[in-house]
């Protein structure tokens, strides 16, 4: 095999390792966004490791704060990671990872999700 060929092969094969591990993003809430109507999101979405969750929410109106899932089911963010710019783009990591809004009575009210990335 001449070592052009050699280098078409790789070069093929890098390209196919990047189009499969392509990470996803996806909005937070779907088309309603980071609030009251998560109606169940995520359920019924598949995630992997690397793939990208948005969170759009109106200035002031909600935060997400990254949990551990205590707080997650305590509704508790002392510890988390703070992020409030409207606009919070977050990669997931294997595992599950747990989101509450802590303004208010927020996340009791429902501002929270929890996601699986395989």
């Amino acid at each position: 095999m001449s070592g052009v060929n050699k280098v078409t092969i790789v070069a093929f094969a890098m390209m196919l390792c990047i189009y499969i591990s392509k990470a996803d993003t996806f909005l937070a809430g779907d088309a309603n966004g980071w609030g009251f109507t998560l109606n169940g999101w995520p359920n019924g979405k598949t995630f992997k490791s690397g793939d990208v969750i948005e969170f759009k929410y109106p200035a002031g109106a909600h935060n997400v704060v990254k949990v551990d899932q205590a707080g997650f089911d305590s509704c508790n963010g002392a510890g988390g990671q703070v992020f409030a710019s409207e606009d919070d783009k977050i990669t997931l990591t294997q595992g599950t990872s747990y989101f509450i809004c802590t303004i208010g009575p927020h996340c009791a009210n429902g501002v929270k999700a929890a996601v699986t990335a395989n």
